[in-house]
């Protein structure tokens, strides 16, 4: 009687893992004819439309490129020492209410009490960061060039001797 029951879990078994096989086997065809069902579409579709392969070029007006570096020559201007976080949205908001339309911004928290307001327009950017040693500023301008500022925090270090 045992044997009877292992030679039927034995044909279950069997049964249940061509089952598994037929139907990985019939997946495996159906991906590979939406695949070339897809790419020749997509390839009448290229040939019916070559001028849209091209990237498109990203047009910014120079004087918004402009205004950027100039809010930002403000801010380094300005004697914003600001180390409470809980005041960071508003020197966010009254920044970035000067700055172009399409500029994004961040505050990031990190650890050990440290945070920083990064913004940036395209290849722009200006963040006022917060730190265990200090505020620290960072520009980089339309020509790529990195402007940085720092007001430094005397720290009294125990000796680890």
């Amino acid at each position: 009687m045992v044997k009877l029951l292992l030679f039927i879990c034995f044909l279950i078994a069997i049964y249940a893992a061509w089952i598994v096989f037929f139907k990985m086997d019939k997946a495996r065809d159906q991906l590979q004819h939406w695949h070339k069902k897809f790419k020749s579409q997509q390839d009448a579709f290229e040939q019916a439309n070559p001028e849209q392969r091209q990237p498109r070029e990203i047009l910014v007006d120079a004087y918004e490129l402009q205004l950027f570096d100039d809010v930002a020559q403000l801010f380094f201007k300005a004697p914003v020492q600001l180390m409470d976080r809980q005041q960071a949205e508003q020197l966010q908001q009254k920044w970035l209410s000067k700055m172009p339309m399409q500029t994004n911004t961040l505050i990031r928290k990190m650890d050990l009490g440290e945070w920083s307001i990064y913004w940036n327009f395209y290849d722009q950017s200006l963040e006022y960061y917060v730190g265990r040693y200090g505020i620290f500023y960072t520009h980089v301008d339309r020509h790529g060039q990195e402007h940085k500022r720092e007001y430094r925090l005397d720290v009294k270090q125990a000796d680890c001797a």
